[in-house]
């Protein structure tokens, strides 16, 4: 029995991760400034008798980013829980707060310029600073995504800079103002390659304690298209209150 929990105490520190002091202290370092999605970065937001929380939805692993988010809402007395669709791809955030624990490392940001864009994601399978870069690297860019593509015409990378979809962009290019869109399908039309996106156009529901925002629009379409690749149907638009029929 002795040499069953000698083995356990020698492996437990292994299995709690390899971060040191040092190593923590250099990953708040490296949060610090300005960072920009790559992803879209929805969380959990609800409220119980003590206040309101939020959870993270969006797991990044040295290998890979987990976005599968849970869209149920979950109400009840005392608890409401909901997702909650507030960081697009290509948000400027920064870093609000930082938890490191033996489940992975917790980060809450918040949008450089507007307090209310709130959202948590977790860092998972990080034993060293190698990892962490590598979860770094596929969660955040230093520079807006656009500006990572030198090759792309002045004009695309401002509308990606004004997050506005116009014809002629490439499905990456797209991406950059879109996130990744709800679903989407593939076919063949006259010998062209088609490929639909349908967008998600609301936030979902961000849970306050007093107050619940709903449906808060998040100015895309509900749908494009590309054809051979070239996003082909993004037509002028314009809000309810501009509509006549005189013009």
């Amino acid at each position: 029995m002795f040499r069953i929990l000698l083995a356990c105490t020698l492996v437990l520190p292994c299995m709690a991760g390899g971060l040191s002091k040092s190593d923590k202290k250099e990953i708040k370092k490296m949060l610090d400034g300005t960072l920009y999605a790559r992803v879209d970065m929805p969380c959990a937001t609800g409220r119980h008798a003590y206040g309101t929380y939020k959870r993270p939805l969006v797991e990044v692993s040295p290998t890979g980013i987990n976005t599968e988010a849970d869209t149920v809402v979950s109400a009840s007395w005392y608890h409401a829980d909901s997702t909650y669709w507030g960081v697009s791809v290509n948000q400027p955030l920064k870093m609000d707060d930082l938890d490191i624990d033996d489940d992975g490392i917790e980060i809450e940001l918040e949008g450089t310029d507007d307090e209310d864009i709130q959202t948590v994601i977790m860092f998972v399978d990080v034993d060293n600073m190698e990892q962490f870069k590598a979860c770094l690297d596929k969660a955040f860019s230093r520079v807006p995504l656009q500006d990572e593509h030198s090759d792309w015409p002045a004009d695309i990378k401002a509308a990606i800079a004004n997050r506005k979809l116009v014809n002629g962009m490439t499905k990456k290019q797209a991406f950059c103002v879109t996130g990744r869109p709800v679903s989407f399908t593939k076919r063949t039309e006259g010998g062209k390659d088609v490929e639909v996106w349908d967008l998600r156009t609301n936030k979902g529901v961000k849970m306050g304690y007093f107050t619940t925002s709903v449906h808060e629009s998040t100015g895309l379409p509900s749908q494009i298209k590309f054809v051979n690749g070239t996003l082909t149907n993004v037509a002028e638009t314009g809000s309810g209150s501009d509509f006549s029929l005189d013009d």
